[in-house]
């Protein structure tokens, strides 16, 4: 194993244990200074992040743009410090953070006994989002994930995944194992605003043609499972509200890829109103315009 993955887990495990000592809703405090290190000293992907700004709101001024740019690392270095605080949280500690205002819709859903997908978005927590969405559902909700390099950190990550009875489920291998999940009437939760191939569909985003992944879609239509929105998004007060959307299967047209294209077309179209609500909670960082 390569030195490097082993000075990133020492590193992880040394953060984490670090913010456990201050408690998940103090640890927090810690998001402003981390913010400060990688905008203006080490500034990861800050040229993305500024250019994928512009494009979304061509009429903020450079002033703006900087502005926001620097509450996008604020944000995510909330979420990333509260994830860190995960491993010493209790479940009391999560569930005091959200506030859910409609469970009826999940168990509107869950009533109908078809299993569920729960397609969420890089926006809020997105992490918590999960774990939460868990509990709520009390069943197992299998989540799907990006292998990593580093399997330390892996590791790493899924005990904070999988502390409150989710599963972890790595993309690539994956899509058997999803199917017979959904067929047996289980819970899947997947990101679906990652960038897709330079040769696959493209759906509108913020005005610009996008390549998105419909894999999601095609499993929806195919064994006829409800998609459900879910997006963590946060609140001044630093709590978490539930934002919850169900995509209609029901009255799609055309071909099987159309109606496909048009289901990532009403998820796009969902993140993109919340995201201009809330525009520095979304991860800016990915490059979801590179070609």
């Amino acid at each position: 194993m390569k030195l490097k993955y082993k000075v990133e887990f020492i590193l992880l495990v040394s953060i984490a244990r670090f913010v456990g000592l201050f408690g998940l809703k103090n640890a927090r405090y810690l998001a402003k200074p981390v913010a400060f290190l990688f905008y203006y000293l080490i500034p990861i992907r800050k040229t993305v992040v500024k250019k994928n700004l512009s494009l979304a709101f061509p009429n903020l001024n450079h002033h703006q743009i900087n502005k926001l740019a620097f509450d996008n690392y604020y944000s995510i270095g909330i979420s990333f410090i509260e994830i860190m605080a995960i491993k010493y949280s209790s479940r009391d500690d999560l569930t005091s953070m959200v506030i859910f205002d409609n469970p009826e819709l999940i168990n509107s859903v869950i009533k109908k006994n078809r299993g569920l997908i729960l397609f969420t978005a890089h926006f809020g927590n997105w992490e918590l989002g999960a774990i939460f969405a868990g509990m709520v559902l009390e069943n197992t909700l299998y989540v799907l994930a990006k292998k990593q390099k580093n399997t330390l950190v892996a590791g790493l990550i899924k005990n904070v995944r999988e502390k409150f009875g989710n599963k972890e489920i790595l993309l690539g291998s994956s899509i058997r194992e999803l199917y017979k999940t959904l067929k047996d009437k289980g819970n899947i939760g997947m990101v679906g605003d990652q960038r897709g191939p330079r040769d696959g569909a493209r759906v509108n985003f913020f005005g610009r043609p996008t390549s998105i992944f419909t894999g999601t879609a095609a499993m929806a239509l195919k064994i006829n499972v409800p998609i459900v929105v879910a997006l963590l998004g946060r609140r001044p007060d630093n709590k978490y509200y539930i934002f919850l959307e169900e995509i209609s299967l029901t009255d799609l047209e055309g071909t099987t890829e159309e109606k496909e294209i048009e289901i990532i077309q009403r998820y796009m179209n969902i993140l993109q109103k919340n995201i201009e609500k809330h525009p520095e909670q979304w991860f800016w960082m990915h490059d979801i315009w590179k070609y």
